[in-house]
């Protein structure tokens, strides 16, 4: 934050966490982290396992102000859910997180995403997460330099996800 970036909390709850220990870990953690604009979902579905689950991640984020980044899983119920009740969310297009190819390959991805983006028109957000390990900056850079991604706006995750709301 104080390099100018934006935050986002990557979260996970136990496997058979309960209502009070998800609302602790959520609350507490985002309690901690106080200029969070987000939450991301750190391991596909985990946010997503049960559908109350889902539905009192989206409660509380809708009470705190905080948006919400998930995998793609299944009916998305925790899309739904957070759309409803007014939570900006975004699903993960593409995690590069672990990604340790080499730059061609990663760049190879972002033409993808560049190209899904073109298809969904100019109010989509396509999202990408990427860790910020010197090579994947380097390939993000490179990329950012060639023709493809000139038909896209590479944005901070706030305005990817309040486009369109």
């Amino acid at each position: 934050r104080s390099n100018g970036f934006e935050v986002a909390a990557i979260v996970d709850y136990p496997n058979s966490a309960s209502e009070q220990e998800i609302n602790d870990t959520l609350v507490s953690g985002l309690n901690r982290l106080d200029k969070t604009i987000a939450v991301i979902e750190g391991s596909p579905g985990n946010l997503q396992k049960t559908r109350s689950r889902s539905e009192q991640t989206a409660s509380i984020l809708s009470q705190s102000g905080h948006g919400l980044l998930v995998h793609e899983k299944g009916l998305n119920t925790i899309v739904r859910e957070a759309k409803a009740l007014g939570v900006p969310v975004r699903t993960i297009y593409r995690d590069l997180i672990e990604f340790t190819g080499d730059s061609r390959t990663f760049r190879r991805f972002l033409d993808g995403a560049a190209f899904r983006a073109r298809q969904e028109g100019k109010d989509s957000a396509i999202v990408v997460t990427a860790s910020l390990h010197p090579e994947t900056l380097g390939a993000l850079l490179l990329w950012s330099l060639q023709n493809r991604s000139q038909s896209v706006t590479i944005a901070p995750l706030s305005q990817a996800l309040t486009l369109g709301l």
